[in-house]
């Protein structure tokens, strides 16, 4: 019998899990072995991950993360590996631990490293704990502000007002309105209306940094000092991509950004077409959201099942509209949408939604754990 050939997908966020499924169900188990590396034994799910380190309150933490255990059927191909992937060559990624797994083609979906709450470890343990540790800390906390109105920042602000309405809660932000100028100022200015009525303060126009040592007030860079007794950093993340450099630094961008072509394939310097790229990691004019991954993953897959029959590509990857919901608790929230004049909606519309749920059952059906 041949040696079986193999798929080597890094990340095991949604990009990463919905890949490897496709291909699983797709591929002969008897030719192909896949692998699925992802360096914590579990899934986030990071539309509930802020509400899951504020509160307890609908569970947020059992239905939001979730082993990997059942991301294949049985009988299909498919391995999930733990492990860090520290370096790539050709053929071959390498793992922290020593381990190198072949491949004939390469998926890289490695996601983003975030700062602050989102910044999970990874071991059960110590992901168990971080929780603890954040809750506790926003428990005891009077005087909370928030460094960066990203979608992040602003969801955190929201989240804190709802479960600790008596609280201070300050967002500081580089640019003059929050969010950025993928969204029309108006709904920018709808974030600021909604957020203040619900006791959140902004700082724009400003920057801050994380105080040293014990501190009570934080000083912005021109010079206004804000109470406070706890500091949260929620800049955007960064792209986990680093290994990539010593196999092609060509590839990656100076934002750590890996191009792709339209078929989301990797213009390696040697002219090989086997590597793959998807999720946030690509190097596209487009926020990273969630939403735009099953996108991705319709382009990937048949494009990777094509040139295994050996077919050019038949997908390209064309973009996805800008829109946007934020949540600010379970009943609350503001989304937009790039239709006609550009519609905006409110609390009920964002609530059912998202709000309410924070999509956790898709986490839970992607995983196997419903």
């Amino acid at each position: 019998m041949a040696a079986k050939k193999n798929i080597v997908i890094l990340g095991a966020g949604n990009a990463g899990i919905e890949t490897a499924q496709g291909l699983s169900k797709a591929l002969n188990p008897d030719e192909w072995s896949i692998k699925l590396v992802s360096d914590r034994p579990f899934h986030l799910h990071y539309l509930a991950l802020l509400r899951t380190v504020v509160t307890e309150d609908g569970g947020f933490a059992e239905k939001a993360i979730n082993p990997l255990d059942r991301i294949f059927q049985p009988g299909r191909p498919g391995e999930v590996v733990v492990g860090n992937a520290t370096s790539v060559q050709d053929g071959v990624v390498n793992l922290e631990d020593g381990r190198q797994l072949p491949y004939d083609y390469l998926v890289v979906a490695t996601g983003t490293t975030w700062a602050g709450p989102l910044a999970f470890p990874k071991t059960v343990e110590a992901k168990n704990k971080w929780i603890a540790d954040w809750r506790e800390k926003f428990g005891v906390a009077n005087d909370i502000v928030i460094l960066g109105a990203g979608a992040v920042g602003i969801e955190l602000a929201g989240e804190l007002k709802h479960y600790y309405p008596s609280k201070n809660v300050t967002v500081i932000h580089g640019d003059v309105l929050p969010m950025n100028a993928t969204y029309p100022d108006k709904f920018r200015r709808r974030i600021v209306e909604r957020w203040e009525a619900l006791g959140v303060k902004f700082v724009l126009g400003d920057r801050g940094s994380v105080p040293q040592g014990n501190y009570t007030s934080i000083t912005t860079e021109k010079g206004r000092t804000i109470k406070a007794d706890l500091v949260v950093p929620t800049w955007g993340g960064r792209r986990n991509t680093a290994f990539l450099k010593s196999f092609d630094p060509s590839i990656v961008t100076a934002e750590g950004n890996i191009r792709v072509l339209p078929t989301l394939q990797v213009p390696l310097s040697n002219g090989k077409t086997n590597v793959y790229a998807a999720g946030d990691v690509i190097d596209w004019a487009e926020q990273k959201q969630l939403a735009k991954i099953p996108s991705h993953v319709a382009v990937v897959v048949p494009n990777i099942l094509a040139s295994i029959r050996g077919e050019k590509a038949p997908k390209v990857y064309g973009g996805f509209m800008e829109a946007i919901l934020l949540p600010a608790g379970p009943t609350v929230g503001v989304m937009y949408l790039p239709l006609l004049w550009g519609i905006m909606f409110g609390d009920w519309v964002s609530s059912m939604l998202k709000a309410k749920t924070l999509f956790v059952q898709k986490a839970q059906a992607l995983t196997g754990y419903p």
